[in-house]
């Protein structure tokens, strides 16, 4: 009965729609713990995730340390006073990100969960300068 239920779903939502709606929130809601550093994967590209991660620092009155240049479309911020915040946005397919957070040595699991609800606010607004996207003013 299971399998003709999710049958049933599959066969009614045209094209991609079907695993999309049920895969979405899994792929962008869950965030995993890993030897103190925090994962979560979003479908977005990493330079918009990117983007919405230095906003989200902006917004938590965070500077920015260190901004190393993409490569491969992989990106690495500190922020932070004392290197507080070490994030890497990494690209693992064209329209999927894993953004990764490692707060001061151990880890800080309720800050990490503010800083990636404050990122995931962040991930719908696009700032433009001079007619190109950017991520802080």
């Amino acid at each position: 009965m299971k399998k003709l239920f999710f049958l049933l779903i599959f066969a009614l939502l045209p094209g991609c729609v079907g695993p999309e709606l049920i895969l979405g929130p899994i792929i962008n809601g869950i965030i995993v713990w890993k030897e103190g550093e925090a994962h979560k994967y979003y479908g977005y590209d990493s330079d918009v995730v990117y983007r919405a991660a230095k906003r989200a620092l902006n917004e938590m009155n965070f500077p920015i340390e260190r901004d190393d240049p993409p490569k491969d479309n992989h990106f690495y911020l500190i922020g932070g006073k004392n290197n507080t915040l070490k994030i890497t946005v990494l690209n693992v397919d064209p329209n999927v990100s894993k953004l990764s957070v490692r707060i001061n040595f151990m880890g800080n699991k309720p800050y990490a969960e503010l800083f990636y609800k404050k990122v995931d606010e962040q991930l719908n607004i696009i700032k433009f300068q001079d007619g190109k996207p950017v991520a802080v003013n």
